[in-house]
């Protein structure tokens, strides 16, 4: 296995790493930044895209290895291949899009180091020679969720397998090569950014509820998301009002009989009949009148945030 340390190249996301494109050419250790959206039909979000970066020395290399508050291993990967940066460039232009799972035509995040690290996983030990084309290794940092708390920075190397068995993904007719595995990766990437974001919020908002949670973080956010779910919450907002809901007034808060949908619906009666998505709003909204607060009080809950969960789903897919 090659040392990270024979990196030739980097890869770094526009949108994990604003301003790449002057930060980049500030570093000695880089010789030439090349956003791969330039040349394409989304040249005009070319800074927000994936950057092909030539290196010439260790600098960039040792500062994504570092641990500290601003961590650059979360908005790059590092790779090494003895071809040209052009011949690298052609080939990672391959894999700008891929085919939804309706045959949807979609961008591949492929430069956001969590996207990268799933999506690679997904191939298991059959890593298709094609999808690594000229590249002969590859290094995608692995960190500790925040919901976990600390813990020590990994990298993962990926190379090219070269069994004649493919895999079912390989075997596609598109490329990159897509299958159902590739596909839950890209939504485990999905729920594991949500779950930061909640941990996120959880801690600056309601700190004592969420450390007093008396298990397993990322268990407890799984779950309360399967539950929503399986509720019939669909988006990102409904998801996240689930999940608050459920740290502030228990799991049981729709079904126990003197939980907060009991109690909203007593004083509520005229919003019943709304559809399911808009009486979770509803509800979320009434949680937070005196109304609800007395109850909750009486109940010994604790006591919900103030602060209304606001997330900008456009900006996360």
């Amino acid at each position: 296995m090659q040392s990270m340390s024979s990196a030739t190249h980097a890869l770094v996301d526009g949108v994990c790493y604003p301003d790449a494109w002057k930060r980049l050419y500030r570093h000695d250790s880089v010789e030439e930044v090349e956003p791969l959206y330039l040349s394409t039909r989304w040249s005009a979000v070319a800074e927000h895209g994936p950057m092909l970066v030539t290196l010439k020395g260790a600098g960039l290399i040792n500062q994504a290895c570092q641990n500290d508050h601003t961590p650059l291993y979360r908005s790059l990967s590092l790779f090494s291949s003895q071809a040209s940066t052009q011949s690298l460039s052609k080939h990672l232009h391959r894999f700008l899009t891929f085919s939804g799972e309706a045959g949807q035509e979609q961008l591949l995040r492929f430069a956001d180091p969590l996207v990268t690290r799933h999506w690679l996983s997904s191939y298991g030990d059959e890593l298709p020679a094609t999808l690594m084309g000229p590249i002969d290794t590859w290094w995608v940092a692995d960190w500790t969720p925040n919901w976990a708390g600390q813990g020590a920075l990994k990298w993962q190397a990926f190379q090219a397998s070269h069994h004649l068995e493919s895999t079912t993904a390989a075997q596609a007719p598109d490329f990159p090569p897509m299958g159902h595995q590739q596909y839950a990766a890209l939504k485990a990437v999905a729920r594991w950014q949500l779950k930061e974001w909640l941990t996120d919020y959880f801690k600056q908002h309601a700190p004592n509820a969420w450390q007093h949670l008396e298990c397993d973080h990322g268990r407890w956010l799984d779950e309360r998301l399967d539950d929503a779910i399986a509720w019939g919450a669909s988006t990102e907002r409904q998801l996240a009002i689930w999940v608050d809901l459920s740290l502030h007034w228990g799991k049981a808060f729709i079904t126990a009989d003197d939980g907060l949908y009991a109690q909203w619906a007593r004083h509520s009666s005229d919003q019943v009949s709304l559809p399911r998505q808009e009486k979770l709003y509803a509800l979320d909204a009434w949680s937070r009148t005196p109304a609800a607060s007395a109850s909750q009080h009486n109940q010994h809950h604790g006591s919900p945030s103030q602060a209304p969960l606001s997330i900008d789903e456009a900006a996360n897919g």
